[in-house]
């Protein structure tokens, strides 16, 4: 009888995560981090995550937000996609799919009954034979493919900002979306609103000069001007210098509904009782075109209904917005263009080139000395400014890092924290610590044991190579607080994404890349209407975007790529047989992933292992628990992918590849791999 040798084969499993690294030895290197990783992110604990789509957003239904009804019918005539189908009875919807013995329909009103006949045009075409489902195809990819052409048609809807070239900012404010692009001609800026039927463009009022004011006056109020008989509506009345009390009070009243013309000499009075003099003309306030925009949300006053939205933007003077009125801030420079802002001890904070000025406490629109105004020179362009725990200000020129402790004027405190190390314009971000990109690469300002001071660090050595080819074309940042994450956006659609995780070690931090279709000119991380992270993005086609919704870019396909670090297994000079390997992943919906293994760090001797494909239908969910229409009941909460792999080396590496419009997001989270140890190598 013969014999078969009794090959021992050995099982080994290692967890993906810790991201790009290209610092470590070969030999040393973490074999769960990556040497690839294009539209992946590394997830805080373990894994890498397909990352998720972005869509265009004006404030309609969001495409990713659609749904369909899937419809069973015996056909009698015919129905076609893009057809409108009506019930006899009720419903109406338009056809997006057909297939053999069923349509999908989306845009629907109404309800579609069983034993319904189903018209087009008025004739009768099918009958339905079962009641009709929301979401309700059979299979995973089904249900994924109907899906991606419901966003398709509700994608349609949604329109770019009126106007011409980039988004020049786009912004948050109490859960509403606002966006400014220069007009058709670039000959002005103008400041848009998204409502539910799109972008609505925001009137801009007239600003007039007070002077001798006595009183302030109520938003809403009618005002009229003695002599000249000229009337308006007062949207909001702005103090500069002076006070009321002491009958001195100067400013600027914001006007709407103006009737007559208003001199610059006479009386303003509300019911024939005067309140201050006009110092000038009514004049429109407009917007001047070009810029980079830069928001600072916050409530410098008592009132709840006062929190406001502040910004600046290089080319205009900085702006006070309610939702209503658009009100530029007055500092007194000669160029009163300030680049970067920021808010901190109640006092509103704007550069201009290397001049750091504030406001008086509580007084956005003042800027004098008696208001408590002040300026602080920094000899070196300012680049951004961050709030920090402790009543510091972190100020960052191109250079180096200051901050500024204190409360006001007569306590204010500048120190050096890193004389050599600064910053890039809009790279600043707080995720639990203040982050800044600089020619060194990410840097992480925290706190040190001097109370009340902070040190400088530089968190990206391992992916210096990434950091160096993307540091001189990063033009937006923003935050992603639920994922723990700061993306960083290039001027071609490229970019990098840091993942900062708190370990029992302290904090580590995961690189990968990502590549959009798109190039991005602006981001902004703030709040809906209901308290949930909204980050939008301004792109150089007029279109703002919403990160993070959808399974596409947009509808185009997301293109991601991951390829681990090579494995191997505690014996780099044994020669190993390759057996199997299993990928633990869990997928948000139907997921088609290819993976390829491949051997002794990509020896080209070695021949070319095949490509193996691999499908996921969908989510598994657990009974009695998950929702009906939310997971597939055949399918697994984390699927184990097994793979046949046949090939031999030193060390293996796997490479994952997915390419596609209808994956909601997967996960790798770890491998399994059979192995047989064979010799030492020669």
């Amino acid at each position: 009888m013969m014999r078969f040798p009794n090959i021992k084969t050995d099982i080994d499993y290692n967890q993906l995560r810790s991201g790009l690294d290209q610092s470590a030895k070969a030999l040393s290197i973490y074999p769960g981090a990556a040497i690839d990783a294009i539209n992946y992110e590394a997830l805080t604990l373990d894994g890498y995550a397909r990352v998720d789509g972005y869509e265009r957003f004006d404030g309609r239904g969001k495409p990713s937000d659609g749904f369909y009804h899937y419809i069973e019918i015996i056909l009698t005539g015919a129905i076609s996609v893009g057809d409108t189908v009506a019930g006899a009875i009720s419903g109406s919807a338009k056809v997006i799919y057909v297939g053999s013995g069923y349509i999908a329909v989306t845009k629907t009103t109404g309800t579609f009954q069983k034993d319904d006949s189903l018209k087009v045009l008025g004739v009768s075409q099918a009958t339905i034979t079962v009641t009709p489902t929301k979401n309700g195809a059979p299979t995973g990819i089904l249900n994924a493919t109907i899906l991606n052409i419901v966003a398709d048609e509700y994608r349609g809807d949604i329109l770019a900002v009126p106007g011409s070239g980039n988004i020049l900012g786009a912004v948050m404010y109490k859960g509403v979306a606002y966006a400014f692009r220069n007009n058709a001609g670039a000959t002005a800026c103008d400041l848009y609103k998204s409502t539910a039927s799109g972008w609505v463009k925001i009137a801009l009022y007239y600003s007039l000069d007070f002077t001798a004011g006595t009183e302030s006056i109520p938003d809403g109020t009618a005002i009229t001007q003695l002599t000249s008989g000229a009337t308006a509506t007062l949207k909001r009345q702005v103090l500069q210098t002076g006070t009321y009390a002491g009958n001195n009070a100067t400013g600027r009243l914001i006007l709407d509904n103006i009737t007559g013309t208003f001199d610059a000499t006479n009386a303003i009075q509300v019911s024939a009782v005067t309140k201050c003099t006009s110092a000038s003309a009514a004049t429109q306030i407009n917007i001047a075109p070009g810029g980079r925009y830069e928001f600072a949300l916050f409530n410098f006053y008592g009132s709840t209904d006062t929190y406001r939205m502040y910004g600046c933007d290089g080319v205009n003077p900085a702006f006070d917005f309610d939702g209503d009125a658009y009100i530029p801030i007055k500092t007194g420079m000669i160029a009163d263009t300030p680049l970067h802002i920021q808010t901190h001890k109640k006092t509103l904070f704007l550069s201009f080139s290397g001049s750091l000025q504030s406001s008086g406490v509580g007084t956005p629109h003042e800027w004098t000395v008696l208001a408590g105004a002040n300026e602080i020179g920094l000899g070196d362009d300012i680049t951004g400014m961050i709030e920090q725990a402790g009543d510091v200000l972190i100020i960052f020129t191109r250079n180096s890092t200051w901050q500024l402790s204190g409360s006001t004027i007569a306590d204010f405190q500048l120190d050096s924290l890193a004389p050599e190390t600064g910053a890039l314009p809009y790279t600043q971000n707080n995720l639990g610590a203040a982050f800044a990109l600089d020619d060194r690469g990410v840097i992480q300002m925290r706190t040190s044991q001097d109370f009340g001071n902070f040190e400088s660090n530089t968190v990206s050595r391992k992916v210096q190579p990434t950091i160096d080819s993307y540091r001189s074309k990063i033009i937006a940042t923003a935050v992603y607080k639920s994922r723990n994450q700061i993306r960083y956006y290039a001027d071609d659609g490229t970019g990098f994404i840091q993942t900062v995780s708190d370990t029992e070690n302290g904090l580590a931090h995961y690189y990968t890349t990502f590549k959009y279709p798109n190039n991005i000119t602006c981001a902004y991380s703030g709040e809906d209407s209901t308290g949930k992270e909204v980050v939008l993005l301004g792109g150089d086609n007029g279109h703002v975007y919403q990160a993070d919704k959808g399974s596409s870019f947009d509808g185009g396909p997301i293109e991601a790529i991951l390829r681990t670090t090579f494995n191997h297994f505690s014996a780099p000079e044994v020669l190993k047989s390759y057996r199997k390997a299993i990928i633990e992943i869990v997928s948000e919906g139907y997921s088609s992933i290819r993976v390829h293994p491949d051997f002794d760090y990509g020896d080209p001797k070695i021949s070319t292992h095949l490509l193996v494909g691999k499908e996921i239908q969908g989510l598994g969910g657990l009974w009695n628990i998950d929702s009906w229409e939310q997971f597939y009941y055949d399918s697994e909460v984390i699927s184990a992918l097994s793979i046949p792999v046949a090939g031999t080396g030193t060390t293996i590496s796997f490479t994952f590849y997915s390419n596609s419009t209808i994956d909601l997001g997967h996960t790798l989270q770890g491998i399994i791999t059979h192995y047989t140890k064979r010799r030492l190598t020669r």
